[in-house]
């Protein structure tokens, strides 16, 4: 009896096997089985791997993508950090040296105000 259970729902043995490595507090922590058994990934892994082994690579798998995920959103909050900073607007340009304006001559220095007036 209990082998044509069996063959009428081959998924039963695994179901009974994640049953019992939950109850007996084997899978990762952080894991949500009802989850995993809603991703297409992990049915794929039970396919391939034992349901323990399934469900190791199926976590490390997630911890991987949200690994690569919070490097990406911690790359992109650097960069808008540095864009924050104020930019040189013309980085190559020589300074001007300053002006003395108590050896200036009279007409120097109406010249440099002039210059300044316009340049407003």
């Amino acid at each position: 009896m209990k082998e044509t259970m069996m063959e009428e729902n081959p998924y039963r043995a695994m179901g009974e096997e994640i049953a019992q490595l939950e109850a007996e507090g084997k899978l990762p922590e952080g894991f949500d089985l009802e989850a995993a058994c809603n991703d297409d990934r992990f049915v794929e892994l039970l396919y391939e791997l034992e349901p323990y082994g399934a469900i190791r690579v199926y976590a490390a798998e997630r911890a991987a993508e949200a690994a690569v995920a919070e490097a990406r959103e911690e790359l992109r909050r650097e960069v808008m950090d540095r864009k924050k900073l104020p930019q040189l607007t013309r980085g190559n340009r020589l300074l001007s040296p300053e002006e003395d304006y108590d050896a200036m001559s009279p007409e120097a220095f109406r010249a440099l105000e002039n210059r300044l007036r316009n340049h407003r």
